[in-house]
């Protein structure tokens, strides 16, 4: 199995070499510099209470360990599970709050978890607590799911801070696709997040919802359509009203761009490329790579992503 894996990767590795110099496009057109606000939003507030997760010592390798946390989510019943990368050294590094897909395994959060923890990072790696899709509850419970999944990361720092080991003016954020969404909202919201890294996502999440031709979201959608008896124009109308509170667009004056990495496949179905450049417009025009596969298929550029968040964050981090 290990010698299949490696073939795997070698394979994608070599792929990777060919594609790369063929269709790339990167773009880094900064707006004039931007703070970071402190001031807080209230829709995001939450009871700044002592949080006591239940810890369980997961695994240990040569540089770094990884603990099992969980604590109950902020939004109730449900319980978030993270996965606490920490490195062995003395020194304190910066700490990164890695967040996955909306479907599927967790095989892109996990390598890139422990990719950056070979390389001097402690991560905080979450993995998906509410469905902010289900068809059943519609998306008031998007809203909702969505808003909390970035209180519980505001609070999962709080953690991090009161436990030590970690600086809490060094915490970046990576997420992948939905991830990637509440990665960017989260960064906008939370001033402790002083960088981020923000895969295959986009802005205008009503029009992402209304044209994404990922299946969860076709299932969501064809479900709200089908129990509220409106059509497709005013599913994006309503999506549209109930989700600006939790759209990156609303908040994307707040983001500095100089600590943001954007990377887009420009054959995406899942998240239209147009959404993509809305938040990247709206973001300042950060440092953008475009890559030529499609959302899924990105995959393939795995081992050059990794090295462009690997880089992202150093540079955020160099100096402190």
């Amino acid at each position: 199995m290990e010698n299949r894996a490696k073939k795997r990767l070698l394979s994608m590795s070599l792929i990777w070499l060919m594609m790369v110099p063929l269709g790339c496009v990167l773009r880094h057109d900064l707006s004039p510099e931007k703070s970071h606000p402190s001031l807080e939003i209230p829709l995001f507030s939450y009871e700044r209470d002592a949080l006591q997760p239940r810890i369980e010592r997961f695994k240990e390798e040569n540089t770094f360990w990884i603990e099992k946390v969980t604590f109950p989510s902020s939004l109730a019943p449900h319980w978030v599970t993270a996965y606490h990368y920490t490195q062995t050294s003395r020194q304190v590094p910066p700490t990164i709050i890695i967040l996955p897909t909306l479907g599927g395994n967790y095989f892109f959060s996990k390598n890139c978890a422990r990719y950056l923890a070979r390389h001097g990072f402690s991560c905080l790696r979450f993995e998906r607590t509410a469905n902010p899709l289900d068809p059943e509850k519609g998306l008031t419970h998007t809203e909702m799911a969505l808003r909390h999944a970035v209180i519980d990361i505001r609070r999962s720092i709080d953690w991090l801070g009161h436990r030590g080991g970690a600086h809490l003016n060094r915490i970046g954020v990576l997420g992948i696709s939905m991830g990637a969404i509440v990665a960017v909202l989260a960064s906008e919201v939370e001033p402790r997040i002083k960088a981020a890294a923000i895969l295959l996502a986009g802005g205008d999440i009503a029009t992402i919802l209304a044209t994404s031709k990922e299946h969860m979201v076709i299932r969501f959608r064809a479900g709200v359509m089908r129990t509220r008896g409106i059509d497709l124009q005013q599913f994006h109308e309503d999506a549209t009203r109930i989700l600006a509170p939790v759209d990156p667009l609303t908040y994307a004056s707040r983001s500095d761009p100089k600590y943001i990495l954007m990377v887009n496949a420009r054959l995406d179905s899942v998240v239209p490329p147009p959404c993509s450049e809305k938040l990247w417009e709206a973001l300042g025009r950060p440092l953008w790579i475009r890559i030529p596969t499609a959302h899924d298929s990105s995959a393939l550029f795995l081992p050059y992503l990794r090295y462009r968040v690997l880089k992202h964050f150093r540079e955020a981090f160099a100096g402190e």
